[in-house]
């Protein structure tokens, strides 16, 4: 396989290097993917609304089966704030409050969105291995509060694949904020999601927006395909 490539996207072919490559998996956690996860049980969700949300799961882990063998970077992300909650600022306790799901609010999973509470830990379809990379983040972007820029870099990674929830909130914030850094950011928009199917298709809409000024997006079956042919 060659580790240059041209993968089809919308709204233009992404450059490929997979060498140089790491597959991001943001906040695939019980507090956002359970019946009883902080959030579905505050805003009121049936484990039917979750569906959009859950139906990922799947695909996520073709391609994390498929960046294991193909050598990628694996980086899972929770978004977890410090239990004092010392790290949570003010903007986005207002914020969250207003929304329906207050942070560090007590639960049948523990305070929401404190680390070393069960509702941050990973969904139990992902049990990320060793040499894989747990970063936990107290804002939406993953490089808010975090080494992730550092670590990136440090291992030579110029390409990130993104995955997970929310596509509008986590996912729209690291990936325009990973464009502005200089890292090439591929969606697939396949393995995300929201808990509205409108607010998903309104972030990848923005993604690739202006032509392709802010990036890019394909399917995991485009990506995949693309990198067996070659």
């Amino acid at each position: 396989m060659k580790s240059d490539f041209n993968i089809p996207a919308r709204p233009h072919a992404f450059p490929m290097d997979i060498e140089h490559c790491a597959l991001l998996i943001i906040d695939m956690q019980n507090d956002f993917l359970m019946e009883d996860g902080g959030c579905p049980r505050l805003l009121g969700l049936s484990l039917a609304d979750l569906a959009p949300v859950r139906a990922i799961i799947p695909r996520i882990s073709r391609v994390l089966d498929w960046a294991r063998a193909s050598g990628l970077t694996i980086i899972f992300t929770r978004e977890a704030v410090e239990p004092d909650l010392s790290d949570l600022t003010l903007s986005k306790d207002i914020r969250y409050k207003n929304a329906g799901y207050p942070v560090g609010s007590p639960g049948p999973m523990g305070r929401l969105l404190v680390k070393g509470e069960f509702g941050t830990q990973i969904i139990e379809e992902f049990v990320p291995e060793e040499s894989d990379i747990v970063i936990d983040k107290p804002a939406q972007s993953v490089f808010i509060g975090t080494n992730l820029e550092a670590l990136l870099k440090e291992k030579g990674i110029s390409h990130l694949l993104f995955t997970g929830v929310t596509t509008q909130c986590c996912i729209l914030a690291t990936y325009r904020q990973g464009n502005d850094l200089g890292f090439f950011g591929l969606l697939l928009e396949d393995c995300c999601a929201a808990f509205s199917p409108q607010e998903h298709a309104a972030a990848v809409d923005v993604i690739i927006s202006e032509g392709g000024a802010v990036g890019w997006s394909t399917t995991s079956e485009q990506l995949i395909t693309s990198a067996e042919s070659c």
